[in-house]
Parts: C-alpha cells; sequence; structure tokens
C-alpha cells in the first residue's frame, strides 16, 4: 500500500508533458486507535511532521487515528498485509504472537519514569526490541510513557483484602489476567469500549488505566474511588512489520528512528501532565481518591515468577537497571 510510486508513472504516461508528479516518494499508512486530541494521537501527528521534514517530503506519513482500520489487534495483522505499515499501540499488543512482549505489563516491574526511561531508551530496551523482533516479525521503535495504571472502583479498595471477588476488566493478555487472580479479583477480558456500560450494568465492579484513561471514557460517572495502584507503567511503540522496515532504505530508516524517538519522548512528557491535571479533574467531578499500602500488593504478586518462568530473565534485567 505504502510507496505509489505506480500511480505517478501513470499519470505521467497519461500526461507527460506535466511537471514531476507531487507524490513521487515514500508514503506511509499510520494507524492507531487513539484519537487526535489525545498525547498519543498528536505524538502520532508529530512523528508525521518530523518524518516529513527530514526527508524533505520524500518520505510522508499518513495518520489513520481514531480505529479507522480496526481495533489493536486488527491493525497489527494489517501489517503482515500491508494494508497498514506503521501501528502506534502498547507493546503488549504484540503478547498473542509470543509471551515476551506482555513483559511490559508485568507489575511493579518499572518503578518510577525515571527507570522508565533507562530501561525502554536504553541497552536492555534495545536488546528487548530485538529479541521481540526475531519472535514475532515486528520491529518496534522506541518506547514512550503512558502513565501508570490506576483502578477505578465503584466499592472502596482500601487493603489487598478488598479485592477478593471484585470483577475487573482486564485487557485480553496474559499477565494481566494472571496479576487480577493473584490478588484474588475476578479479571473480566473485556473491550474497551464495553467498559462503561459493564460499570453501569453491574457486568464489571472495576477497571485500570491511566487516569488520562479514566478521564476521557468518564469513568468516575459509573466507578466513584480511583485507587491508587501504580501497578504498571504502560509502554507505547512504534511497531512494523520487520520486512516492511527493512524494505526503506538505510536513509528512511534512520529518520523513522530518530523521528519516532522524539515523538515518544513527547507523548511521555505529556503524559506526565496530563496525569496530574487527570487527577485534578477527577477529583473535581467527585471522584474520591484512595491510596492504599502496596506492599501487601507487591508481596502477593512475587508468586507471578511461577506464572511465567520464561519472562524470568527479562525481569532479572529490567530490575538490575539501576
Amino acid at each position: 500500500m505504502l510507496s505509489r510510486n505506480f500511480i505517478c508513472g501513470a499519470l505521467l504516461a497519461a500526461a507527460p508533458v506535466l511537471a514531476p508528479c507531487a507524490m513521487a516518494g515514500t508514503v506511509l499508512q499510520l494507524a492507531s486507535v487513539e484519537t487526535p486530541q489525545t498525547a498519543w494521537g498528536q505524538a502520532a501527528q508529530r512523528f508525521a511532521d518530523g518524518v516529513a521534514e527530514a526527508s524533505g517530503g520524500e518520505l510522508r506519513v499518513e495518520l489513520a487515528l481514531s480505529g479507522t482500520t480496526g481495533s489493536p489487534r486488527e491493525t497489527l495483522e494489517a501489517l503482515t498485509i500491508g494494508t497498514n505499515d506503521i501501528v502506534l499501540t502498547v507493546i503488549a499488543s504484540l503478547n498473542p504472537y509470543d509471551p515476551l512482549p506482555g513483559i511490559e505489563s508485568y507489575p511493579y516491574l518499572i518503578r518510577d519514569p525515571g527507570h522508565f526511561d533507562r530501561v525502554y531508551n536504553g541497552p536492555v530496551g534495545a536488546e528487548l526490541y530485538d529479541e521481540i523482533a526475531k519472535r514475532t516479525g515486528f520491529r518496534m521503535i522506541g518506547a514512550g510513557a503512558r502513565g501508570a495504571r490506576e483502578m477505578a472502583s465503584k466499592s472502596p479498595v482500601n487493603s489487598v483484602e478488598d479485592l477478593k471477588g471484585l470483577k475487573i476488566r482486564v485487557p485480553n493478555i496474559d499477565i494481566f489476567r494472571a496479576t487480577w487472580q493473584i490478588l484474588g479479583a475476578s479479571p473480566t477480558p473485556m473491550s474497551s469500549s464495553e467498559v462503561y456500560t459493564g460499570l453501569q450494568s453491574g457486568i464489571i465492579d472495576a477497571v485500570e488505566n491511566p487516569l488520562s484513561a479514566h478521564v476521557r471514557s468518564k469513568y468516575y460517572e459509573a466507578a466513584e474511588y480511583v485507587v491508587m495502584t501504580d501497578h504498571v507503567y504502560g509502554a507505547y511503540t512504534f511497531i512494523f512489520d520487520q520486512a516492511r522496515f527493512d524494505s526503506l532504505t538505510d536513509e528512511e530508516r534512520a529518520i523513522i528512528e530518530e523521528e519516532g524517538r522524539k515523538a515518544l519522548r513527547w507523548g511521555s512528557g505529556m503524559e506526565l501532565e496530563n496525569a496530574e491535571e487527570s487527577r485534578a479533574t477527577l477529583e473535581a467531578a467527585g471522584a474520591t481518591f484512595l491510596e492504599p499500602d502496596l506492599g501487601p500488593f507487591r508481596e502477593k504478586l512475587a508468586a507471578m515468577a511461577g506464572e511465567f518462568p520464561d519472562l524470568a530473565p527479562w525481569v532479572g534485567k529490567i530490575q538490575a537497571v539501576e
């Protein structure tokens, strides 16, 4: 789909007196479920603008945001057939292709935003991207911090014991399900589009997401409490099919990598700012914030090592990053 020089050639053949076709060059389609208004939708636009400027317009990125090419899973499948060229989504979206990308969702693995940066934008991150590419055939370009995931709950959660039997919506990713099962809750995989009505109807009691998502989806209208669990620091990334990435020139790949990392860093900064604004917005809307002792949460989740032994070497590498 992306390099459409054959269109240009057809136009020139039909009208050889025309000036060189303005559509010459390489065009890549970037898909995401993010909307243009979110931090990551804006990061995608900054990426597209940066690529165009750095290449003098010879390499362009067209945006297909707001889920116009499908769900995260569908957008990734479209990479392999060439109807998408880049997908902006969380690393763990690649979990169906191999267990390793699921490490992004491993609980209490990333300690804080500084640790996130040193892991994902340092040597361990580069090694992780190469290994995921080898296992899945998908190439990732950098990582941006989506922010800590927190709970929105219809009932108060002041301790880990309060999670017993709580029906919590989780993404359809193995580590998320295991995390909440170990903590004593009842994890319920569900599409994000069904969460609000699920909370209202009682199908679920809680959901977990960065605070910006709590605001955007208005969870506070159906779930009074926000429980600061800080259990996962999510990582957004630009994903290519490895073969498609390899088909680009050295110069094109260098531009994509440089501008991709710049856009992800910008998105990370925006998410940090948005977290503070989101808390203020939620409090103004009447949400009650709870801050339980997280020590017992971490202690119970030590059992995760036995559930995912193949991830143990990578967990150790990431935890060792100072």
